[in-house]
């Protein structure tokens, strides 16, 4: 024979949620219902005794509440040396006065006569000022520093970007005693070495409306590829030649910087601090010579 089955108790289950469970555990011995609802339950008659609480004391004005609060922390003989409303003495100073917003008094306009000015040392302000020198090429000459000079940089400039700055100098009417330019390294990049010789001419004619004197600064020696080894010397051999020929000072920076590893940055096209102070000098030299 089998043995018998023992009957599996019947599920219980919550009036509110409609949650089965076969735990005893899991609903309140109160209202039977789930441990969650009875829990919400709970928390739902709170917060409607707090906001029962909320709208009573808002009903209540401020100058009652703040009158029950200051009492309750008065001692009684505090209390007691306060006389009542109708003892207090009828001085009208004691009384409660509102005082309202104060306004300013409207200044009156008045008229002050004209004093006659003169300067006495307007002679002076009438002679010009002695022209500046002007530093303008690529990022090369970043750290060029130089007495009395405004050195403009514009990294990745070429040539013709150089004279398009100079033509809105002179646009501004703008004049200095010398124009240095630094540039025509990046044009060497491009293989067309006889534009960069055209736009060579232009950018110092273009100098030489702005200013006395056009000085132009050679590139520096660049060994990034075999292309720009042969390209550099090339170019440097033409503007020591053509420079001199059409009135411009050329400063010859290549035996400077060759071989001079200490004088150039890794990336072996600009110069270091110790290479941007040579060359600083290079060109403060070449003004002696242009003069």
């Amino acid at each position: 024979m089998m043995p018998p089955t023992s009957s599996a108790p019947s599920p219980l289950s919550c009036p509110t949620c409609h949650m089965f469970s076969q735990d005893p555990a899991s609903f309140s011995e109160d209202n039977g219902r789930c441990v969650n609802c009875s829990l919400i339950s709970d928390l739902l008659s709170r917060l409607e005794q707090l906001e029962a609480r909320l709208s009573s004391m808002e009903a209540k004005p401020a100058s009652h509440v703040v009158v029950t609060r200051r009492a309750s922390h008065a001692s009684k003989a505090e209390l007691a040396s306060i006389p009542p409303p109708s003892q207090q003495s009828g001085n009208p100073q004691n009384e409660f006065v509102p005082v309202g917003k104060k306004q300013r008094a409207k200044q009156r306009h008045v008229e002050r006569p004209e004093l006659p000015v003169w300067n006495r040392f307007s002679p002076l302000s009438n002679a010009p000022t002695e022209p500046k020198t002007l530093v303008i090429g690529s990022s090369e000459v970043r750290h060029v520093k130089l007495k009395g000079a405004t050195v403009r940089c514009y990294p990745g400039a070429r040539v013709g970007d150089i004279e398009g700055n100079l033509r809105m100098l002179a646009q501004s009417k703008a004049r200095f005693r010398r124009v240095v330019i630094h540039a025509g390294g990046n044009d060497a990049r491009r293989r067309q070495s006889e534009i960069l010789k055209l736009n060579v001419e232009s950018v110092c004619k273009m100098a030489k409306s702005v200013s006395d004197t056009v000085v132009f600064s050679g590139p520096l020696p660049n060994k990034v590829s075999d292309e720009m080894y042969s390209r550099f010397p090339s170019f440097n051999r033409w503007l020591a030649k053509w420079c001199p020929e059409n009135g411009v000072s050329y400063v010859d920076n290549w035996n400077m910087f060759w071989e001079k590893p200490g004088l150039m940055r890794r990336d072996g096209i600009h110069p270091s601090l110790d290479g941007a102070a040579l060359l600083s000098r290079n060109i403060s030299a070449s003004f002696s010579h242009a003069a």
